[in-house]
């Protein structure tokens, strides 16, 4: 009978397997997360993105003015973040079984028990209880490019991360190049960053890396929010921690993710046209 961890320790995130009833797991990557808030004076740096505390951000992109939080402003920020992140990414995604694996007692057979993948978000006080520390800065202009430093376990966001924004992109749909308006929401984009994805077309941040396609464009990790059965590659990866094999059966059992319900579509082809009608 293949050996399970109900609880597994890291240093980018923990993990929790659990049943659910007979045929069904639970497995949520469970984050703690230090939010920094960044004001006018706050000194840091992050590689090329650094601030003295003159209350200016310098980024590769260019020079940002750094307005303060006021604090009813960063207590609903530290609230949305959480719920934000864990509605678009939690319960979105259920892993099949390529065949019987569980048994749910010694002396039954085993069953192919799916398993549901969920996320959950915890907002601890310091970086040293920390998975992933996020500094969040409050700039006038509204063109800085939030970033994650997937190894470094960091990233930097803005104020407006947390809303939906429409971004016009030249997108390939057949033999044609339509102007498409994408709607995306940022840090669930750079979240998927922090779980390990990269973009859509491959480590990069030029402009095909983020998709050429309509179907790539729309992708969560290019320029939409769609999710797909690729983007549960982090619970499948983690699977491993959790499931250890005991026999050669155990050995080929495997799982492959499907998305759980239907996702809405959040893009619009601005140079669609009706087809036209032949004249009789």
């Amino acid at each position: 009978m293949m050996h399970i961890h109900l609880f597994r320790n890291a240093r980018r995130w923990d993990s929790c397997l659990i049943p659910i009833d007979d045929t069904t797991f639970g497995m949520i990557l469970q984050f703690k997360v230090h939010l920094v808030r960044v004001e006018p004076n706050t000194r840091f740096f992050m590689g090329e993105t650094y601030a003295t505390g003159n209350g200016i951000l310098h980024d590769t992109y260019g020079r940002f003015n750094l307005d303060r939080w006021a604090n009813t402003e960063w207590e609903d920020y530290k609230r949305d973040f959480v719920s934000v992140v864990q509605r678009h990414w939690s319960d979105k995604f259920i892993l099949d079984p390529n065949k019987p694996w569980y048994p749910p007692r010694r002396d039954e057979a085993r069953n192919a028990a799916t398993i549901q993948c969920g996320l959950s978000i915890q907002l601890v006080d310091s970086a040293a209880q920390a998975h992933q520390t996020f500094r969040i800065i409050h700039p006038q202009e509204t063109n800085f490019r939030s970033y994650v430093d997937e190894p470094g376990r960091t990233g930097l966001f803005t104020h407006l991360d947390l809303e939906s924004h429409w971004n016009d992109r030249q997108t390939r749909i057949g033999s044609e190049t339509h102007s498409v308006s994408f709607l995306q929401t940022t840090v669930n984009h750079e979240f998927g960053h922090t779980l390990g994805l990269e973009h859509v077309n491959g480590t990069g941040n030029s402009d095909s890396h983020y998709g050429v396609t309509l179907s790539e464009r729309e992708n969560q990790m290019g320029m939409g929010g769609l999710l797909t059965p690729r983007h549960a590659r982090p619970w499948i990866t983690r699977l491993r921690n959790h499931l250890v094999p005991q026999t050669h059966y155990d050995t080929t059992v495997s799982f492959r993710a499907r998305v759980a319900s239907p996702q809405l579509i959040e893009y619009w082809d601005n140079d669609w046209r009706p087809a036209t009608t032949p004249a009789s």
